[in-house]
């Protein structure tokens, strides 16, 4: 096979993944050491020996960022999410571990950072910051364990291992929510939180310490910091309402209602006044959107996912949430208002 017919394997074949430079370097050796054969088998071998290096560079690369939200906690993107993510960000080396930011997504409103923790030596154990290895069992990590009802720290002791923990921080001033995963000594940690710049850059700091120095990491951490960038992706659609309800009972008047989707879910904001501040802040009143038959939708868990609090005074406020990615955009909602003594009130909207 000459350099060509590799060429037009790599690209026409297995044109929609990225290979690693030394996996495409191990195959244009092995094209060039085989044979003369004929160009059909040479074909079949070279296919073979792509798909054999994508076997064992998926397995070591680890899942990626939407197969692990799919896994930990059922979160679904859209066909095509794959596009927004930006992949091989950044590595960040520290005493105790290598950290790959593997894979990042934006989508204007959600950020998802997935960083792949793998240690420096045989001897450590990755485990996030809110692990409990007094507490929690070894089978948790180690599905396989010989005794999977010992607990981490007995696993860990009784195997000369020491526990190390890692954390990952964001600069941009946002809470944010954390998914971990571990497969095979390696540690995945999945952030996510809410922004809203075009360009997003960010500093990443990793640290890294022995799991007995945990109150007072501060003093014997390894870190390391990396820089990356990242842009938000267009919406696919926006809908909206201008209808207004006024809502004495709690003390607010809703002034409409905007949805925005994207390929990673979709986010809902509800504009609302408010009229009377004792009842609104005495009837502790919530938002809720719906379906159009007031059914629950599925529930959106990234970014500003989920309902917020609610603010007591003043105009012009938001109430924000979201639900599951949605390829087309509802004609009718309903949005359901409830006070602290689960007195309801379902209001239907009809969207544009």
């Amino acid at each position: 096979m000459n350099e060509r017919d590799l060429t037009r394997v790599l690209t026409e074949h297995v044109a929609h993944v990225r290979l690693p430079d030394e996996a495409v370097r191990r195959i244009r050796m092995a094209a060039k050491e085989e044979k003369p054969v004929k160009k059909k088998m040479s074909l079949v071998i070279t296919l073979t020996l792509v798909l054999m290096l994508l076997a064992s560079a998926a397995v070591a690369a680890g899942s990626g960022l939407f197969d692990m939200l799919s896994r930990t906690i059922g979160h679904y993107v859209l066909p095509g999410a794959d596009k927004i993510v930006q992949s091989g960000l950044a590595v960040a080396e520290t005493e105790y571990a290598t950290i790959h930011v593997h894979q990042a997504a934006y989508d204007g409103q959600s950020v998802l950072i997935m960083a792949e923790a793998v240690p420096t030596d045989e001897r450590y154990l990755l485990l996030e910051e809110t692990s409990c290895p007094e507490e929690e069992r070894i089978a948790l990590l180690i599905p396989e364990a010989e005794n999977g009802e010992q607990t981490i720290a007995e696993y860990a002791a009784e195997n000369g291992l020491t526990m190390i923990v890692v954390t990952m921080r964001q600069s941009y001033p946002a809470d944010s929510m954390e998914i971990t995963d571990w497969n095979d000594g390696m540690l995945t940690l999945v952030k996510s939180f809410h922004a809203n710049d075009e360009v997003l850059p960010l500093t990443l700091t990793f640290s890294t310490f022995p799991y007995e120095q945990a109150v007072r990491h501060d003093e014997g951490a390894s870190t390391a910091q990396v820089e990356i960038s990242l842009t938000a992706s267009a919406p696919l659609w926006q809908v909206s309402s201008e209808e207004r309800f006024d809502l004495p009972h709690y003390g607010v008047r809703i002034d409409g209602v905007r949805i925005t989707a994207t390929v990673l879910q979709c986010y809902w904001e509800v504009f609302y006044t408010v009229t009377d501040v004792e009842k609104a802040q005495n009837g502790g009143f919530r938002v809720e959107v719906l379906d159009a038959a007031g059914s629950m939708l599925p529930r959106g868990v990234l970014g500003v996912g989920g309902s917020g609090l609610a603010q007591h005074e003043g105009d012009e406020l938001v109430w924000h949430g979201g639900f599951g990615a949605s390829a087309e955009a509802p004609a009718q909602l309903m949005l359901r208002v409830r006070d602290c003594n689960n007195v309801t009130t379902d209001l239907p909207i009809t969207l544009n």
